[in-house]
Formats: C-alpha cells, sequence, structure tokens
C-alpha cells in the first residue's frame, strides 16, 4: 500500500465542501458522520466548519485552511510584530506637523433675511 487513506490527497470540489458544510451545519450531523460519508478526515471536516462559521461562503473556494505551524507563527510573531509597528505609525503620526484646517466660508446674507 504506497499511500494510507490518512495521507491520500483528497479531491473535494466546492460544491462539495458546502455540502460538507450543510451537513454539520444545517442538518445537524457529527464531524464523523460526515467524514465517513464523504471519505474526508474528521479534521479536514473540522477545519472547514471552523473556516465556514469565520470566514462565511469565502471559505468555500481557499483551500482547507491553514496548518497548525502556521496558525502558531501567526499567533507568536506576526500579530505582536504587527501590533508593535502599529504603535510605531501611531507615534510618528501624533508628531508629525498637521496641516491647519480649512477655515469655512461665512454665509450669505440675502435681502430676504432682514426682520420685517
Amino acid at each position: 500500500m504506497k499511500n494510507p487513506p490518512a495521507l491520500r490527497r483528497h479531491t473535494i470540489s466546492i460544491v462539495q465542501r458546502g455540502q460538507i458544510v450543510q451537513r454539520v451545519i444545517v442538518d445537524g450531523w457529527t464531524s464523523d458522520e460526515v467524514a465517513a460519508a464523504f471519505d474526508v478526515p474528521k479534521r479536514l471536516v473540522e477545519v472547514w466548519v471552523a473556516d465556514y462559521r469565520r470566514y462565511g461562503m469565502a471559505s468555500l473556494r481557499e483551500d482547507a485552511g491553514q496548518t497548525v505551524a502556521a496558525e502558531l507563527i501567526q499567533l507568536t510573531l506576526l500579530r505582536p510584530v504587527r501590533a508593535v509597528v502599529r504603535r510605531v505609525l501611531i507615534g510618528l503620526r501624533g508628531s508629525l506637523p498637521t496641516e491647519s484646517l480649512p477655515q469655512p466660508l461665512p454665509l450669505r446674507h440675502s435681502n430676504k433675511d432682514t426682520p420685517r
């Protein structure tokens, strides 16, 4: 046996992925039942359902979601770096000279505005 079933790449279309998500969210199937019915790993079903709950219909077009390693890198490295850069940019924005706001033009008074 060259490729065990768990390592084999499953070709699931967008429509099938939508059906999988629908079975879990709408029809109330468990992840185990859906995985057995569509012959996909349970973990993949759970990832698709979580992505759908997070991103909606757009998640059906994307690949199976991030790996655990990619999520760990994002949480431990990218988010803190992004937060530091954001704070620096906000600080720089406050120190830059600002242009004065344009002053509103005075309203013209017409002859009809006078008291009678």
